[in-house]
């Protein structure tokens, strides 16, 4: 028999894609993940064999000053672990330079984020359960960068940067992986490296908009609170490439409700 899956964090983008694939989820609006009165409210409900564990407070900038996000991003995951078998979507933020970094590379965070997510793999692996590290995610109707690209652009000039390497990796993708339940650390991304200046630039052609709507600038430029990565990539890619699935933003996706 098939194990029963259930998707914590249904809500956000991934989670939408494993919805859509047929996996039953649970969002914000079912509980707190941080709560334990929750969490058992859940698991006695729905009996999962496993859980993928997506559910994270992903604002990068927001987790320098927020002390909620180390609940949410840390403590919440170990916490399902030592209750059921868990799947733990991570980041290639765990990693900071020089790349691709491999799944049995000692992580080494430069900013909260990060340092959260490394905190929440050492206790999920300690628990003996897993971790999918994946990057650069996008897909119809999420609120990541990549996501919104195409309203971005029509409405005008948009800055991208365009002296960090990225590996954008359609959730779909990503989703397909985590079902089959993969064991130990392993890495989910696209292969076929870009940045995301050239990656905004593709997709105004495809909307049929003029280049000058992306606004190349360094990483720097942008006076971010949080640190990013100097080279987070990761290896192995081998997930389909960007180019293979940017047209897919430009129509919405179909996902069921």
């Amino acid at each position: 028999m098939p194990p029963h899956i259930l998707v914590v964090g249904s809500a956000g983008l991934l989670g939408r894609h494993l919805v859509a694939l047929g996996v039953p989820g649970v969002g914000r609006a079912d509980g707190d993940v941080t709560d334990p009165a929750a969490r058992e409210r859940i698991l006695d409900r729905h009996r999962p064999d496993a859980v993928l564990f997506c559910a994270a407070l992903a604002d990068v900038d927001r987790c320098e000053a927020d002390p909620a996000a180390r609940a949410v991003n840390a403590e919440a995951p170990a916490a399902w672990a030592r209750r059921v078998p868990l799947w733990l979507v991570s980041t290639n933020y765990v990693f900071s330079g020089p790349g691709p970094h491999r799944p049995g590379e000692e992580p080494a965070p430069v900013q909260a984020y990060g340092r959260q997510k490394a905190e929440a793999e050492a206790a999920v692996r300690a628990a003996g359960g897993h971790v999918v590290r994946t990057a650069w995610l996008f897909g119809a109707g999420g609120h990541s960068m990549p996501s919104r690209l195409p309203a971005l652009l029509r409405a005008g000039p948009v800055r991208c940067v365009a002296d960090v390497p990225v590996q954008p990796t359609w959730a779909g993708d990503v989703a397909e992986r985590l079902v089959a339940l993969p064991e130990g650390i392993t890495h989910a991304v696209g292969s076929g490296e870009t940045t995301w200046a050239a990656f905004a630039r593709a997709l105004a052609v495809l909307l049929g908009l003029p280049g000058d709507r992306v606004v190349e600038v360094p990483e720097a430029a942008l006076g971010r609170p949080a640190r990013r990565p100097d080279d987070a990539r990761l290896a192995p890619a081998l997930l389909p490439p960007w180019t293979d699935r940017l047209e897919a933003l430009v129509p919405p996706l179909p996902i069921p409700r």
